[in-house]
């Protein structure tokens, strides 16, 4: 073998080749972290979702075990109040907003009633929905015979 042709073969990398290589590594990397900030921040929305609805749930099945005794026609704004929750959730604190309304559903044969419950949590900057002035909310709904 040639001089010429033994200093080619043992020069290796080049400085741009380098480059090049930690660059498209870079754009990788980056790719690789947004994706995982992405599915982080599905999780916490799972969670706190997840969260909200066992909390309507819960109030839910409290008033479905009083249903002889509540009154017709109980709107968002003649509940005793929006309940406020502080709930512990991944290492902080949540706070949550639960209220519910009972209608009468105009059923004639049976007496019927419409039970909703929301629930409702504060995540980002968007704009707050009633009735929980939160920007988040989960609502669930049952109909009781009495």
């Amino acid at each position: 073998m040639s001089n010429d042709k033994q200093r080619l073969c043992q020069q290796g990398f080049s400085l741009v080749e380098v480059m090049i290589a930690l660059l498209i590594f870079m754009v990788i990397a980056l790719g690789l972290a947004q994706g995982e900030l992405a599915a982080l921040r599905a999780h916490t929305d799972n969670v706190l979702r997840d969260t909200a609805i066992r909390l309507a749930e819960d109030q839910l099945d409290d008033l479905r075990g009083t249903a002889s005794s509540l009154e017709d026609d109980r709107t968002w704004t003649d509940a005793p109040g929006l309940q406020a929750l502080d709930v512990p959730v991944r290492g902080g604190v949540v706070r949550f907003t639960r209220a519910f309304q009972i209608t009468d559903t105009g059923a004639t044969a049976v007496k019927l009633r419409r039970i909703a419950v929301v629930v409702g949590w504060d995540q980002g900057n968007l704009p707050q929905l009633e009735p929980t002035k939160r920007n988040h909310q989960v609502v669930l709904n049952t109909i009781v015979q009495l």
